[in-house]
């Protein structure tokens, strides 16, 4: 009888085949390699309170030109958890050079000479889509403008993936009351449509998931349903028939359309009583998760407590699922 191969972080990152190269959306990766960092975080999660070793002698710089408490923290943690360093910037605008009119492709030609690799968030995707040739270290994508934040999506499928062992199959609503400027929203539609979940994206037809999003999708032959202008009622109907309900988040507008823009917010409110009915009637659980943070009034907070709750859940797996994004970037 031949001996099972066992594998070892090497191996699988090897498998995965990424070294060197910058993750600036989630369509820089395969299937096959979204898999194998599954893999990979699944193996390195031991570590999430502790510390392995695997690319001591390597610094991450974090260039942080929106605020983030979950994607910055989460990545400098995973850093730390590998042996390696951080140099951060979390205020670039202010204590930076691009203060003093710096281009963002000289910042980052820059910084690539410190560090190995850059972890990048920045309020124009245009700007940041030009300037990251320029590194000659690998960037990684942490949230550009209205475009895409990879790496959320890709902590939110491997928690999706933790919880069930599959996401083939799995119903997913992706809804928001603005998903032109959901950026998570459209990395996880296109990951849950890769990886063969049945995608329903909610929002009003005003503010539904840009064409070119949707063009990506169905180029690869892949086909995902779209429900608009849903009231309360209507929305939790739909989302009484679904594995998991993924809120991206958006940010209400400030001034004179805040209050308008929150009334449509609350037409996608998870109503805790409609996960409650399901669980009693079918005996079947609901996934709620949100990219956080969340405003006052955006979801009934006794989810926090109840057995659909994923977004807490995510948090920890954020931590394994980026150290593993970093060894196949960083090689071990």
């Amino acid at each position: 009888m031949a001996e099972a191969k066992i594998k070892t972080i090497r191996s699988m990152v090897n498998e995965i085949n990424f070294v060197g190269r910058s993750l600036l959306s989630v369509n820089d990766l395969t299937d096959d390699q979204m898999y194998g960092l599954f893999n990979l975080a699944l193996a390195l999660e031991p570590f999430n309170r502790s510390m392995v070793p695997l690319v001591t002698g390597n610094v991450m710089s974090t260039l942080f030109f929106q605020p983030s408490t979950r994607t910055r923290m989460s990545f400098e943690t995973a850093m730390h958890r590998l042996g390696g360093a951080v140099i951060s910037e979390a205020n670039p605008m202010v204590t930076s050079s691009a203060a003093k009119e710096e281009s963002l492709s000289d910042m980052l030609k820059v910084v690539s000479k410190y560090a190995n690799v850059i972890v990048m968030r920045h309020f124009n995707d245009v700007d940041a889509r030009q300037a990251a040739p320029y590194s000659e270290s690998p960037v990684i994508n942490g949230g550009w403008g209205h475009w895409e934040h990879p790496t959320q999506a890709l902590l939110d499928l491997y928690t999706l993936y933790r919880t069930y062992g599959r996401i083939e199959g799995l119903k997913v609503c992706v809804a928001s009351a603005d998903l032109i400027e959901a950026r998570t929203g459209h990395s996880m539609a296109q990951g849950l449509a890769r990886l063969g979940a049945k995608v329903v994206l909610a929002s009003p037809q005003a503010k539904r998931t840009p064409e070119d999003v949707r063009e990506k999708i169905a180029s690869r032959g892949i086909s995902v349903e779209e429900a608009f202008d849903l009231n309360q009622d209507t929305f939790n109907d739909l989302i009484s028939g679904m594995d998991m309900v993924y809120l991206p988040g958006c940010s209400a507008p400030k001034g004179a359309e805040a209050e308008a823009f929150k009334a449509v917010m609350d037409n996608y409110f998870v109503r805790y009583e409609t996960l409650e009915k399901v669980a009693n009637d079918s005996n079947r659980t609901i996934y709620v998760t949100h990219t956080l943070p969340r405003r006052a009034g955006e979801m009934d907070l006794r989810i926090d407590t109840s057995p659909s709750q994923l977004y807490f859940e995510a948090i920890a797996y954020s931590v394994a699922i980026r150290m593993a994004l970093v060894c196949a970037i960083l090689g071990v």
